[in-house]
């Protein structure tokens, strides 16, 4: 702290009933503050500053989780908070009042303390830094959004959804985190529960990741149904948490929400067991649960190990969002290369399809041609029929009719052949032939 000493804030954690104005504090002991962050022992505390040695200065409370802050001096006399600061914030002139200064605070999760006093140019000069890396951080976080909605819109691929959801996951979590809510006064309640959402989705993102992307060889259903149950539970102390506020709602989400993650990491690992980058993969993860554990579980139990900053937390994420940025290159490339080869793969199938047509009464042909052809795609005699109706652009009501199909068994046909070719949609289908 800058123009105070550590051993002149002293606190008190307030009985319910008791200890509520000014006038009885002079009856309480106020204890030294030997730990900034207390834990689940949550509840109303005052702090007391004995003596500021700056003529003017501004006191700041450092944490997201709380609300009724409020400071008064020896009198009684309110000081207003100032406005659109990132925390709650106020300014001292040592000639107005009289001290000891009384600060109130109710943390209504993890009792955490970190009490800033400054003067006006250092205040200035922080808070000018944690503006600009905000920007920083929301703004790449914005392009990298951005980029995923372009790549998804281009491919048509659904991992490009999945990324940008982690991204929007992150991005919540942290700006809860780092009180910017606050510049729009944001009601404390609101703030911790937007942030809660945003531990959920990142948990629930992992278990969208194992049933989607996954390649799970053994007791896949199993390990599926392991992640649903911890979601459901991480769901369900959510909307406890939004309904009546427990503590120990917020800490069974982030707990389920780690869990889940780690779940994913170490089967992620198991599937790479034979990779050359299975060490450099391990050293991740292993760091990446570390710090999600840290800021998730552990913070809000008092038990921090690395007790990141909500700008040291979004370093790490930005680290997070440049190795997401290099997967959705690596992953453009890829589909890339595969729609060209598979482009080129339905080009010489369409030219052998048109020799077909010479022949008379194709439906019924079933010569050594034909089975080659059928064999060499693994495609069904009736796929066959469907692929050269959906290249001549005929509607699905045609194909069904000249092939004498229902609808319900054209889906299938159709759903069977675009697993095939490994595309999603009529459009894809189309586009192919159509590119």
């Amino acid at each position: 702290m800058t123009g105070v000493s550590q051993e002149s804030i002293s606190y008190h954690k307030s009985d319910t009933n008791h200890h509520n104005n000014v006038s009885d504090l002079n009856e309480v002991t106020f204890l030294e503050i030997e730990d900034i962050n207390l834990g689940t022992d949550n509840g109303i505390y005052w702090f007391k500053i004995d003596a500021i040695d700056l003529p003017r200065s501004i006191l700041e409370l450092q944490t997201s989780h709380t609300k009724d802050v409020s400071l008064y001096d020896v009198t009684g006399k309110e000081i207003n908070p100032m406005g659109a600061t990132r925390y709650p914030s106020f300014f001292i002139v040592n000639k107005i009042v009289k001290y000891p200064l009384y600060l109130k605070a109710n943390f209504p999760l993890e009792a955490n303390f970190p009490i800033q006093i400054q003067d006006e140019a250092t205040f200035a000069k922080i808070e000018k830094n944690s503006l600009l890396g905000i920007g920083f951080f929301y703004g790449t976080a914005l392009s990298l959004l951005l980029a995923t909605i372009i790549f998804l819109i281009v491919t048509k691929n659904k991992v490009f959804l999945f990324y940008g959801i982690v991204i929007t996951a992150v991005c919540i979590s942290i700006m809860s985190r780092d009180n910017i809510l606050y510049f729009f006064n944001a009601k404390p309640s609101i703030i911790s529960n937007i942030e809660l959402f945003g531990h959920f989705l990142v948990g629930l993102c992992a278990t969208g990741y194992v049933f989607k992307y996954l390649k799970i060889k053994k007791n896949k259903q199993s390990i599926q149904y392991i992640f649903l149950t911890i979601s459901s539970i991480s769901f369900i102390s959510m909307c406890i948490y939004w309904i009546i506020n427990t503590q120990w709602s917020f800490l069974l989400t982030d707990f389920t929400s780690v869990l889940s993650v780690l779940l994913l990491w170490s089967l992620t690992l198991y599937n790479a067991k034979n990779t050359r980058y299975l060490l450099l993969m391990t050293t991740m993860y292993t760091l990446d649960i570390i710090i999600l554990a840290d800021a998730f579980l552990l913070h809000g139990l008092g038990a921090s190990i690395l007790d990141l900053s909500s700008l040291q937390l979004s370093l790490v994420a930005l680290v997070n969002f440049t190795l997401i940025a290099l997967s959705l290159i690596v992953s453009f490339r890829k589909i890339q290369g595969k729609t060209i080869i598979m482009k080129h793969q339905i080009k010489m199938h369409l030219e052998r399809l048109s020799l077909l047509d010479s022949y008379k009464n194709v439906q019924d042909s079933n010569d050594q041609y034909l089975e080659s052809l059928i064999h060499q795609f693994e495609l069904e005699n009736i796929e066959i029929k469907v692929l050269d109706g959906i290249s001549k652009g005929l509607t699905n009501e045609r194909i069904a009719t000249k092939y004498n199909l229902s609808t319900e068994k054209l889906k299938a046909v159709t759903s069977n052949l675009y697993q095939k070719l490994g595309i999603e949609s009529e459009q894809e289908a189309t586009g192919l032939f159509t590119s």
